[in-house]
């Protein structure tokens, strides 16, 4: 019969992760090591857990010498910034100073350059900064709208970035083009990715840029309402729905209630979706908006 492996001490197999150097010192044979309730991280670190997410990351932390910091998707992952496509299995990127030599690590993807970038610590992990994150991720394919969609939320977080995404993007080589063709872009006040992909998608049509998150007020002064895209002048406004609008029956309900508020007021409202913002349907909208924003509101 196959004998049980010997427990290991409770220090180690309670941890998220832990070093070999730790468990030898501990007395752990390296053959305990290798049974199978011990699962390797990357080299020199091991876990007993089921770790996923920013687990993994502290975990892998504990392999590599300072001084790096996660970049790129990954720091975007920590700092909880929209990527699109995003699913969990990227690999892990890794920045370190160039003096020393790029991290080479099975699942790592190793950079360059630590030196001219800010880091922080979030969550006990040594990230870049919000805007040389931001400033990185143009390097990994990201499209002119996907930078616009981060930094959005970048500066709806800390409206004072706004300058400082101007000046990352001036000063990047690599990327640098898309990087200012997006900085041109950013507005403060989108709460959404779809708010901002909304925006980019009319504007770029030709129409007039519209004020975010617009508080819509009745005569009297009461508040009514906060709208997403608004033309105030026109009393026109544009509301995205997700599907949140469509599942959530208590939400579908309030949001009734709030058009015909608006209605009332004589606000003329446009209820968009993502399907609205690409090819006919696009063109459509465009039409739609642009007759509404040429006819005085009654």
């Amino acid at each position: 019969m196959p004998v049980d492996p010997e427990p290991l001490p409770p220090d180690l197999r309670q941890a998220h992760a832990f070093r070999t150097r730790e468990a030898t010192a501990a007395g752990v044979p390296a053959e305990r090591l290798r049974r199978a309730d011990v699962r390797s991280v990357t080299h020199g670190v091991r876990t007993c857990q089921d770790i996923c997410g920013e687990e993994v990351l502290a975990a892998l932390a504990l392999g590599l010498s300072p001084p790096f910091a996660f970049s790129h998707q990954t720091a975007a992952a920590v700092w909880r910034l929209p990527l699109p496509g995003a699913t969990g299995d990227e690999p892990v990127h890794v920045t370190r100073p160039s003096a020393l030599a790029q991290t080479r690590r099975r699942g790592v993807v190793g950079h360059r350059g630590l030196e001219s970038r800010t880091t922080t610590t979030l969550r006990g992990l040594p990230v870049t900064d919000l805007m040389d994150t931001w400033a990185d991720l143009a390097s990994c394919g990201l499209r002119t709208d996907d930078l616009v969609v981060v930094a959005d939320v970048v500066v709806r977080r800390r409206p004072d970035l706004l300058v400082g995404l101007h000046q990352v993007a001036a000063r990047r080589r690599r990327g640098g083009r898309a990087l200012r063709e997006a900085a041109a872009l950013v507005r403060v006040g989108s709460d959404s990715p779809m708010e901002t992909r909304t925006r980019l998608a009319l504007v770029r049509s030709g129409l007039p840029e519209p004020e975010l998150n617009g508080d819509i007020h009745d005569d009297t002064g009461g508040w009514v309402a906060r709208c997403d895209l608004v033309w105030r002048e026109a009393r026109v406004v544009v509301e995205h729905e997700g599907d949140q609008h469509r599942t959530d029956r208590r939400r579908w309900r309030h949001d009734i209630a709030r058009l015909r508020q608006l209605e009332a007021l004589g606000w003329r409202v446009v209820r968009v979706t993502a399907d609205d913002l690409h090819g006919r349907r696009l063109q459509e909208l465009v039409a739609l908006l642009a007759q509404l924003l040429l006819t005085p509101a009654r």
